[in-house]
């Protein structure tokens, strides 16, 4: 493409430049000798005038030699006269072949003429001006000027140049080699890499030092091969935490079940009615465990596919809170757990159930794992932010487990807790329930001493 835009350029300089240089030549050469042919002249009129006893015309046809002789000699070219009638009277050059031609017959009716004509393989111009003499017109002179210096000085122009024009076109030609190989290898060393890409091996970088497009083209290539590896790991690693959640829950349904059957066996055989309500109650604590186990199953249903619908509405975040509270109060009660609040009344723009489903279930991990005997709620607020904290005094989780608390099926079970039938769901649940609200949840605890739940609220 380079070449086809490259050499007609250089070839219609070339045209260009050699019509300007001839026509330059051509018309430097003509302005001399209209200047020349004003002299003569006046060299012709003063000295056919000397000769007064001698009819002029006679007398110029007499002096034609003389005078084309001296011309010639002073110029240095050749020189023809003519007369009226167009016919040559001397030539500074003798037997020479008649150059006649339509200059001649312009000039001798008295305008300057000139022509451009190709002689033994020389260009020359003819030029032919008309001589007078009392307002008549008795002849003409010719100059035959040649323009074989400004013809050679054009050939030599006209040869560098296209020395130049053929370096430039070599150049251009390995510039274009060398630019299309550096961007053409960077492709394809980026297909190679797809390539292999595409069968899976993600491995694989591509090195580009261009500093251009391509290389920024190479780095987000690699960074979109990185981030399909990751992706991938990450899948393969979900997958197995889908695996070794499904081996748990098989495991968590076989004891529940296995107890309600046994139980089930049990009571027919029981004649004492106290074995038997206690056997009822084992099997309804079994069948309420194993109802939270489905229920905790759906709600990882919907975890997965993240559609929680958020209906936001202006609701006083204290009636929330005290509302929780009543529902937890009971099991409170139960487990001798005190309750501390400092709340105040403001309206969050919210969604009313979720918000309740988060509180309910921070408050139950407090009563069932921390073995806590008081629970501090309290309520603050910091510019455009409410804080709800919620701090228990139990037993705390150590800080090597904060930083994978909230995620799936992730549950401590290293700690003394009133209730271990969790499967870690929770927590999880209601950090999508707080960031699909456009909030923040944190966990900070101290072993041994207290855990703080707060949940930033804009």
């Amino acid at each position: 493409m380079n070449m086809g835009i490259l050499i007609p350029a250089i070839v219609f300089i070339y045209l260009i430049t050699i019509n300007n240089l001839y026509s330059n030549v051509i018309k430097s050469s003509i302005n001399f000798l209209t200047k020349e042919s004003y002299s003569t002249q006046l060299y012709i009129a003063s000295y056919i005038e000397k000769d007064k006893a001698t009819y002029s015309e006679t007398a110029f046809r007499n002096m034609s030699p003389l005078i084309t002789t001296y011309l010639s000699n002073k110029l240095a070219f050749r020189i023809q006269m003519y007369d009226a009638s167009g016919e040559i009277l001397a030539d500074s050059i003798s037997n020479s072949v008649n150059m006649y031609a339509e200059d001649i017959n312009s000039a001798v009716k008295g305008n300057k003429s000139y022509v451009v004509k190709k002689i033994d393989g020389q260009i020359y111009i003819l030029f032919s001006s008309p001589i007078y003499l009392n307002k008549n017109t008795i002849g003409c002179v010719r100059y035959v000027y040649s323009i074989d210096t400004g013809q050679k000085l054009i050939h030599s122009i006209l040869v560098i140049m296209g020395i130049v024009a053929l370096a430039a076109v070599i150049i251009s030609w390995i510039l274009s080699n060398l630019f299309s190989e550096n961007i053409a290898e960077p492709i394809k060393k980026l297909k190679e890499v797809s390539e292999k890409v595409a069968l899976g091996n993600y491995e694989n970088k591509i090195e580009i030092k261009s500093g251009d497009e391509i290389e920024d083209l190479a780095n987000t290539f690699n960074t979109m091969s990185e981030n399909i590896r990751v992706y991938i790991e990450s899948l393969k690693d979900e997958k197995k935490k889908q695996k070794d959640f499904l081996d748990n829950v098989t495991h968590e349904f076989k004891t529940p079940l296995t107890a309600i059957i046994g139980y089930s066996d049990l009571i027919p055989r029981l004649k004492d009615e106290k074995d038997i309500e206690e056997s009822l109650v084992y099997v309804k604590k079994e069948g309420e465990r194993l109802l939270k186990l489905v229920e905790e199953l759906l709600d990882l249903s919907k975890l997965g596919k993240v559609n929680f619908n958020i209906e936001k509405t202006n609701n006083n975040l204290r009636e929330i809170v005290e509302e929780t509270l009543n529902i937890m109060q009971p099991r409170m009660n139960k487990y001798g757990i005190g309750i501390m609040k400092d709340l105040f009344d403001i309206e969050i723009a919210l969604d009313r159930d979720k918000t309740k489903q988060v509180i309910l279930n921070i408050l139950d991990n407090a009563i069932k794992y921390s073995e806590c005997t008081s629970i501090d709620i309290k309520m603050q607020k910091h510019e455009e932010k409410v804080l709800l904290s919620i701090i228990d005094d139990g037993i705390g989780i150590d800080e090597q487990y904060l930083d994978e608390i909230f995620e799936p099926l992730s549950r401590v079970d290293k700690i003394n807790s009133r209730n271990k039938s969790g499967n870690g769901l929770g927590l999880t649940i209601c950090k999508e329930i707080v960031e699909k609200q456009g909030w923040n949840i944190k966990i900070s605890s101290k072993a041994g001493m207290w855990t703080c739940v707060k949940i930033v609220f804009k």
